[in-house]
């Protein structure tokens, strides 16, 4: 900036800046007054403004107030004006009464054409907004029309007009009368939908699509399709465009233009838990392998308990979105107070989902662990088939006020099939989260276990029950809850069963406050003897999810004392 510029900047901060009159507003308050003073004229003029404009601004002062308030159905307003010069600046005051308002007398709306057997236009036949007795309001008679025109455009109706549109108002009768004709004319369908991208087999995007040329034209779909392309991660921008110009012989064209994400993608993270103590985790993930979208997700977790290394080469299959093929395989080595395991496992998994909101699992394991619990020391090699489904529903992701989480799995394995072991495991778990009021919540979760073995000394930790620790009992260490060996040591049990119930208060920004019991344990045969632990805690709604922090007191199996649970993780 030059000199001479700064010189004339600074000149200009120093001069005197004349402010706006006053405009005082009285005999109504809320919309009403906010309009007047935005249709106003002679509230925008400043205090040193010519006489000769003020008086002119003055004479439409009364005009101008009608005309802001027939928008809310006010057309007889009694209006009192003053005008006050001073030296100094001008005053001008309004008194208004509005008077009776204008109400709605007839309404006739008529939909013609394919549109008056559509049931998506129900609503819009008799609108709530639009009723005889009714205060006029013009934007509901204008966000009507708009509605008509929207639900038209999102079914297809290209050439819907309006033929006839009216409101006539008659102020001495203190009516309104609507007249609506709307002709949507005939409702197109699907036509050819065009890919415009290189990088992946359009068979692939295909099968993300529920879009079918020949099928009537729906504006849901093209926000499903852009949702379902959204949710696989190729796609870095997605344009999904109904060529509405380019509409011939009832069908309009649909073109979806595709650009590649990042195709390898890093992740570090550290966190901390009391069940494992302070981890280290590192994710790689190339989401592209090749032109039919394989891909390859591999993590390593380090913490003072466990260290694992897993890797996942993942297949799609007919619909991308909800079927894949797996290869998967994991080295973990984990050594807590009640046990040490190291595991080398292999796998094949297909995963499908079976309506909208379950997926389900066929797996087929190859496992060798090597363990130590309690006085056995063992080398346990097995085969594992196993089928499991999954269901979760929420309003959202991350902290939901309503949903649930539901899971049921059944393995097993025998001599039959090569293993060292033999055993039939069914498990069940449900999570659920509902809230009343705006600030308070209620998670509950159940867990339940069952386990059936040739000889129970032969099995892995890994199909063992165990109770206690952050998503368990709290007031008690992580697996440190079973059934116990002759020398005190738990061993683990064949059976679980264990329940929460928390409740959340919020407390401040993103604080809330929470008070929990839990109950449970693991065990043989009947004897539950469940373990009751209960405290509170402070939860930080962050953005990567709930970081909760709780105090937990043991209630019995005689155990005393506090113990802190630290956890980052979803609610669901």
């Amino acid at each position: 900036m030059s000199r001479f510029s700064a010189k004339c900047l600074l000149l200009l901060s120093l001069m005197p800046v004349a402010g706006l009159a006053e405009l005082s507003v009285t005999g109504v308050d809320g919309d009403l007054e906010k309009n007047i003073r935005a249709y106003v004229s002679l509230a925008s003029e400043p205090c040193d403004a010519e006489p000769w404009r003020i008086r002119r601004r003055y004479r439409a002062l009364q005009a101008e107030v009608n005309k802001s308030l027939e928008p809310f159905g006010y057309y007889n307003a009694r209006i009192e004006t003053a005008l006050e010069n001073s030296e100094d600046c001008w005053h001008a005051s309004l008194n208004v009464d509005p008077g009776e308002p204008v109400k709605l007398r007839t309404i006739e709306i008529d939909i013609d054409g394919a549109a008056a057997l559509d049931p998506a236009f129900g609503d819009l036949l008799q609108p709530v907004s639009l009723q005889p007795g009714e205060i006029l309001r013009h934007a509901h008679y204008e966000r009507y029309k708009r509605a008509l025109q929207v639900r038209a455009g999102e079914r297809g109706y290209v050439e819907a007009v309006f033929t006839d549109s009216r409101l006539d108002v008659w102020p001495e009768e203190g009516a309104a009368d609507i007249t609506i004709r709307f002709e949507s004319g005939p409702r197109y369908l699907f036509g050819e939908i065009r890919q415009e991208q290189s990088f992946l087999e359009t068979r692939l995007v295909d099968g993300m699509l529920e879009l079918q040329p020949g099928t009537p034209y729906d504006g849901r779909e093209i926000a499903r399709a852009y949702r379902d392309l959204s949710n696989s991660n190729y796609f870095a921008r997605i344009d999904v465009v109904p060529e509405v110009d380019s509409a011939k012989d009832g069908q309009i064209p649909i073109r979806i233009s595709l650009y590649p994400a990042d195709r390898i993608e890093y992740t570090i993270g550290v966190g901390a838990s009391t069940d494992t103590g302070p981890r280290f985790r590192a994710g790689h993930r190339n989401n592209r392998i090749n032109t039919a979208g394989h891909r390859i997700i591999s993590d390593v977790g380090i913490s003072p308990d466990v260290q694992a290394i897993t890797s996942e080469y993942r297949i799609p299959l007919r619909d991308p979105r909800t079927e894949w093929f797996s290869l998967a395989g994991a080295l973990s080595n984990e050594e807590v107070d009640t046990f040490d395991n190291e595991t080398q496992r292999f796998g094949l998994r297909w995963t499908k989902a079976i309506n909208k909101s379950w997926l389900r699992t066929l797996s087929l394991d190859f496992t060798n662990e090597s363990f130590i619990v309690g006085n056995d020391k063992d080398t346990s090699r097995s085969l594992v088939p196993a089928i499991a489904f999954d269901h979760k529903r929420s309003d959202r992701d991350l902290f939901p006020s309503s949903g649930r989480r539901l899971g049921a799995e059944l393995r097993g394995t025998g001599a039959v099939l090569g293993s060292d072991t033999s055993y039939l495991q069914s498990s069940a778990w449900a999570r659920w989260i509902s809230s009343f009021g705006s600030e308070n919540r209620i998670l509950t979760r159940l867990n339940v276990g069952v386990t059936t073995a040739g000889d129970f000394a032969g099995l892995p930790p890994s199909v063992r029950f165990f109770a206690g620790g952050d998503e368990s009992v709290r007031g008690f260490d992580y697996n440190s809850l079973g059934p116990k060996d002759v020398d005190g040591n738990v061993i683990g049990g064949s059976n679980l069963l264990t329940v929460s119930i928390e409740y959340e208060r919020h407390l401040t920004g993103n604080f809330y406050g929470a008070f929990f019991v839990d109950a449970g344990n693991a065990f043989d045969d009947a004897d539950v003897d469940p373990a009751v632990g209960t405290g509170f805690g402070i939860k930080w709604r962050s953005p990567l999810g709930p970081l909760r922090f709780y105090l937990g007191f043991p209630l019995n199996q005689d155990e005393s004392g506090v113990r802190v649970h630290l956890r980052l993780g979803a609610d669901l």
